[in-house]
């Protein structure tokens, strides 16, 4: 058996690394898209250590130093939650892969373990990325012994298992649930959203203090954030001890729970892998169809619905570019609820956010646009698009038109929430309200243009393209890098007024836009993916 989880752990490496398509294609541009996109993923391992490692520095610098390892095990055990809870069901219980690997001769827990040790190789740099970092800035500070550099490594390779069992636990429940429902992928995405929102009100109400901060609190802020850390995420403080005090009783706590939570959701899978996937799988057909009138409609919309029934067909491509639109919301509210006058006091500028309002609703409704993975999203059903008689153009509205159509409510909501707020004059009005909207165009429009130069249409799960794409990660962060980019302007420069930079930022947009937008309908789709 060992053999087979060897075989087939390397098969989903290579699946997910594309190592042997890179190792053997003789298209030198696809080869250059690879290693474009392995050089991206370099560039943001590099930026989050650097993000990290000045966080760290800040720890230390307030005297939070005692913390600072169970608070980076908390964000790494976070981050791999969130990360695998959108993706544990489709990759444990792939239904492709599921359907050739029952008829071969490979028992069911070779297959369950070599599943997860994918997600865990995965999961494990993640946890490296976060930790050593981290570690190495308290190194330098503090000079610990060698239980703390011991404990922190072994640590750190445990890290990714007790966040992956729960998540596979909530996955498979989620998948489960909807699989047994009539509409399948909304109602899977509904719950997936759901729980992301209950954890996030929940982390909120766990970190809150009960009673005011007093001054012997502020003295004593690194149990404060320990006692925070202990009801959020008990493991975290568990490794943090063995790190810093080389507690051997909570290493042994935490390496127990974590390694016996992980064995026991193993065995239950491995045991029942079959029987889950059968059920997950397995319709009922009715043949009740009736002809009826039949309606005909433009181009533009059909490709419009067309485009709406793939989107909400997808549960993995509705939660994971629903978010940004919630978040806007969300930021919305909270500006609602808070005091702007009290704020000023402790952020800079905190008096000028009705200026960078229409810049952070843009950027954070942007995060991840559904048009930087449509063309992808294609699939092996691409050929069929490429053969109807439409313009690239057509195709391209009608991605950019159900991009558009999700925000839409979401903007509106925030926008309702904002005039509350601010209550401003007309002229900021009208920029809180105009501003968002030509960013969110510029947005959608610059999804296209980079799908259109990192498309992929051979994929086996959804995930490859929503999650793991270059064009998901270039076409979400750029987009947001450069709203954020427009902001500094109108922020930055006092020579021009406010109202005055937004206009002149608003006039490049619309610019940019409108030469992207004209490229991307010159396009022909039979020359896409060649």
């Amino acid at each position: 058996m060992g053999k087979q989880i060897s075989i087939l752990t390397r098969i989903h490496l290579c699946n997910f690394l594309k190592f042997n398509e890179f190792r053997y294609t003789k298209d030198q541009g696809k080869k250059w898209k690879m290693a474009s996109m392995a050089g991206l993923w370099v560039l943001l391992i590099a930026m989050v250590c650097f993000y990290v490692s000045m966080l760290a520095y800040g720890y230390v610098v307030i005297g939070l130093e005692d913390v600072l390892p169970m608070y980076l095990t908390a964000i790494s055990g976070l981050l791999i939650f969130f990360f695998t809870i959108l993706k544990a069901g489709s990759v444990i219980f792939q239904k492709k892969s599921y359907e050739i690997l029952c008829v071969m001769p490979v028992s069911q827990t070779a297959i369950v373990v070599s599943r997860f040790l994918g997600m865990y190789l995965g999961n494990v740099i993640l946890s490296l990325v976060v930790m050593i970092p981290g570690m190495a800035v308290y190194a330098y500070f503090q000079k610990p012994g060698f239980g703390f550099y011991f404990f922190g490594i072994v640590g750190t390779l445990f890290i990714p298992l007790l966040p992956m069992t729960i998540a596979t636990v909530f996955g498979a429940l989620i998948t489960a649930v909807s699989s047994r429902m009539k509409h399948t992928s909304m109602v899977r995405t509904i719950l997936s959203v759901l729980l992301v929102l209950v954890i996030m009100g929940g982390s909120s109400a766990l970190t809150q203090v009960e009673g005011e901060i007093t001054a012997t609190m502020l003295q004593d802020l690194s149990g404060v954030v320990e006692k925070i850390m202990g009801r959020m995420y008990p493991p975290a403080v568990w490794l943090g001890e063995a790190m810093t005090e080389g507690n051997i009783g909570t290493a042994g706590l935490y390496f127990g729970v974590s390694i016996l939570c992980f064995l026991l959701m193993i065995v239950f899978v491995s045991k029942n892998f079959q029987k889950i996937c059968q059920r997950l799988y397995s319709t009922n057909a009715k043949h009740d169809y009736q002809m009826s009138h039949l309606k005909s409609n433009s181009v533009l919309k059909t490709l419009y619905k067309k485009e709406l029934k793939r989107y909400f067909a997808s549960s993995i491509y509705v939660t994971n570019t629903i978010v940004g639109p919630i978040m806007m919301v969300l930021l919305s509210a909270a500006v609602l609820f808070m005091d702007t006058r009290q704020l000023s006091e402790y952020l800079p500028m905190a008096d000028r956010i009705i200026d960078f309002m229409p810049f952070a609703l843009a950027a954070t409704s942007c995060l991840i646009t559904t048009t930087c993975t449509s063309i992808s999203m294609e699939g092996k059903e691409w050929w069929i698009v490429k053969s109807l008689p439409i313009d690239a153009k057509e195709l391209f509205d009608s991605k950019i038109l159900m991009n558009l159509s999700i925000i839409a409510p979401f903007y509106l909501i925030s926008e309702v929430l904002l005039m509350i707020a601010f209550r401003p004059g007309m002229v900021d009005a009208i920029w809180l309200v105009v501003l968002p909207v030509i960013l969110m165009v510029f947005a959608c429009v610059f999804g296209i243009t980079i799908n259109l130069l990192f498309p992929v249409f051979q994929w086996e799960n959804e995930v490859t393209i929503v999650k793991q794409s270059a064009s998901s990660m270039i076409g979400g962060l750029g987009g947001c890098l450069f709203i954020i980019l427009c902001a500094l302007p109108v922020l930055l420069v006092e020579q021009i007024s406010p109202n005055l930079m937004k206009g002149i930022i608003a006039v490049l947009v619309l610019g940019i836009t409108f030469v992207l937008y004209k490229k991307n309908g010159k396009v022909r789709l039979q020359e896409i993916g060649e």
